[in-house]
């Protein structure tokens, strides 16, 4: 159990590590709203399939070909350290795979095996919370508790089953949403089956993708999207996901995916006062529905949705053939600004692409090709080459028509949904010695048409260079510079319209991790922000944290704190930062302003089937005199959730 609950949070600080890398602001999809199982026993590593395996993010296709070939060659693994002569594998790789894989010795009649793959295991978490403030700024509403429930079933003769309920802070009831799934794999000609709340992945996210994707960043594997095709909605999202059911066939080498979804989701309606007729003006995603115009949003706008994907694979890859098509009760016509001229209108969409991934001894190449209903079309290319052992390139280029859309896409490019874009990202990573390494990447992007922070044609270019420096396995050193230059709209005096001007931010950080002795971890950051505009003032901002960890080696607890000190220009020269959390909970905060922020978490594991974490925040921002917020011109606002989670 100790180990298992060590290897979850290791894995859990490495995914923060590559959130924290995504440009800020490309996405808004909430990481809050995600959650998966926590295996009390780990799986075969013999019985991985190639789909399971191509989606773990620190794999690359090659590497991926190469464990298949050694296990036909020389037959199932009798133990994980025989990973070590898979060509191209390196300790790291089995390292994070020793955390969720392992090798089964057992007898397939050994009985603890056969009562475990019959009985499998059940789970459920109940998460509460709230939030106070001294300020007001937090209304009555939002003082009320944020409820979850989650319950998890799976049986290890592949059958999968869950149920979700969330009221988020404001809601009335726990009932608010409502989520379940059944799901059968390997099931006669059947690969899986998917009865209830679904997500489909297609792709490289041109025409769809559902659930949470990494952006660009500075490893050079993020630019290549993996995932399965269809997968149980196992989240609290309430909107970016299907209803219905899926399935998917398997014969040889070729599988066909088919999927069907009716649901409703929020929509901003309006109504023709004269004739009466609706449109909906807007989509909303946040899933809250906190007072009478929320709640006259939710579930307004029925949306019906059916697709298929035809793969076939290959020794050294695959191809595939995606549609995928949206239907609405009601048209969607947004506002008339230049902006929308292209976007999304009417009620009814469809998408068609081809997407690849092959792979040889001259690198990995992949890509997609997209065209929607008007035959407008977008295109993503990519390349993944190591060099030696020590060197990784990555380049992907993109090319999205002006007028082409797709109600669903999320992309890897300077926004995450495929419209009005051209791009050229060049990533390499270095592998200098066994102590150190470089990440860097550039990426030049250009909107030929009006974005919504630019009225006219918007060029700009992201940057960004890491060098991470591990002298022992106790102390982790990294610096991270990054540059953005683009051309947005500014305010000038005594002119009514937006000035079109060049921007350029920089941001450093310096950031050490020590492990002080096998019980007590230090981790210390420091994040300067500043940016330079052509007309405006120019803004600047710092953030400093200091962070205790305590996890005790034969211990079933640990006790995370953290104290941030900062100080910001306001919201536009906002730091953000990931914070420990409770399991499955992922905290991204902006830190703007001046003040200091404070939480502590514990996280305690009663026995194998019990365990409880709490996590309590407080936040202190002080302003001037003109600003007065209280007398002392100091807001305090404090937060805590806690969870429990039961294994049986």
């Amino acid at each position: 159990m100790l180990s298992s609950y060590a290897a979850d949070a290791q894995e859990t600080e490495e995914i923060n590590q590559m959130i924290e890398q995504v440009d800020i602001g490309q996405d808004d999809q909430d990481l809050t709203k995600s959650i998966g199982f926590d295996r009390s026993v780990k799986m075969d590593i013999n019985s991985i399939s190639r789909e399971e395996m191509i989606k773990l993010p620190f794999l690359n296709i090659k590497q991926v070909v190469s464990f298949f070939e050694y296990k036909k060659t020389y037959g199932n693994f009798l133990s994980m350290f025989e990973l070590q002569a898979i060509p191209l594998w390196n300790a790291d790789i089995i390292r994070k795979l020793m955390k969720i894989y392992t090798v089964n010795t057992h007898s397939s009649g050994d009985k603890m095996v056969l009562e475990q793959r019959e009985s499998g295991f059940q789970q459920v978490v109940v998460r509460i919370g709230r939030s106070e403030s001294s300020s007001g700024s937090i209304d009555q509403f939002q003082r009320s508790l944020k409820e979850t429930i989650i319950y998890r079933n799976a049986k290890y003769n592949n059958l999968y089953a869950g149920y979700a309920a969330e009221k988020d802070i404001g809601e009335k009831n726990i009932f608010d949403f409502n989520s379940f799934f059944i799901q059968k794999e390997r099931f006669s000609v059947f690969k899986k089956i998917i009865v209830g709340d679904y997500l489909v992945s297609m792709g490289q996210g041109l025409v769809h993708w559902n659930g949470y994707a990494f952006g660009k960043n500075s490893h050079v594997l993020s630019i290549l999207r993996q995932a399965q095709n269809i997968k149980p909605h196992t989240g609290t999202e309430e909107n970016r996901f299907f209803r219905g059911s899926a399935i998917e066939v398997e014969k040889g080498k070729r599988s066909l995916t088919l999927f069907v979804s009716r649901k409703k989701i929020d929509a901003n309606l309006m109504v023709d006062s004269v004739s009466g007729k609706k449109w909906a003006s807007s989509l909303l995603f946040s899933g809250l529905h906190r007072n009478e115009h929320e709640l006259a949003d939710k579930h307004s706008l029925v949306l019906i949705s059916s697709g298929m994907i035809l793969k076939q694979n290959f020794k050294t890859g695959h191809i595939s053939l995606n549609s995928i098509t949206h239907c609405t009760d009601i048209p969607i016509q947004k506002r008339n600004l230049p902006y929308n001229i292209y976007g999304l209108n009417g009620n009814r969409w469809f998408n068609l692409s081809s997407d690849f991934i092959f792979s040889g001894k001259n690198g990995t190449v992949f890509g997609e090709l997209g065209i929607d209903r008007k035959k407008s079309n977008g295109v993503i290319m990519g390349y993944l080459k190591s060099l030696n052992r020590f060197t990784d390139i990555g380049i992907q280029c993109r090319s999205i028509s002006r007028s082409y859309n797709s109600f669903s896409s999320n992309i890897i490019g300077h926004q995450f949904n495929a419209n009005n874009e051209k791009g050229f990202y060049v990533g390499i990573n270095i592998k200098i010695d066994s102590r150190s390494n470089i990440e860097m990447f550039v990426d030049n992007y250009k909107h030929s048409f009006p974005v919504y922070t630019s009225d006219g044609p918007q060029r700009g270019v992201m940057s960004s260079l890491t060098f991470t420096y591990k002298p022992s396995k106790k102390v982790e050193l990294y610096a991270r510079l990054t540059e953005k230059r683009s051309n947005q709209n500014e305010n000038i005096e005594d002119f009514k319209t937006h000035h079109l001007s060049m921007n350029t931010t920089h941001q450093t950080r310096l950031h050490g991790g020590f492990h002080i002795n096998e019980a007590v971890e230090l981790r210390i950051r420091n994040e300067i922000f500043c940016k330079r505009a052509e007309y405006n003032k120019n803004l600047f901002g710092w953030l400093n944290y200091i962070e205790f960890i305590l996890h005790p080696v034969l211990q079933p607890y640990s006790i995370s704190y953290r104290s941030s000190y900062y100080n910001t220009d306001g919201y536009e020269s906002a730091i953000y930062s990931m914070e420990r959390d409770l399991p499955h909970y992922y905290s991204m905060n902006s830190f703007f302003g001046r003040g200091i922020s404070n939480y502590i978490l514990l996280q305690y594991a009663v026995n194998q089937k019990i365990s409880f974490s709490g996590k309590w925040m407080s936040e202190k921002k002080f302003y001037d005199s003109k600003r007065p917020t209280s007398d002392f011109y100091i807001a305090l606002s404090t937060s805590w959730r806690m969870q429990l989670t039961l294994k049986f």
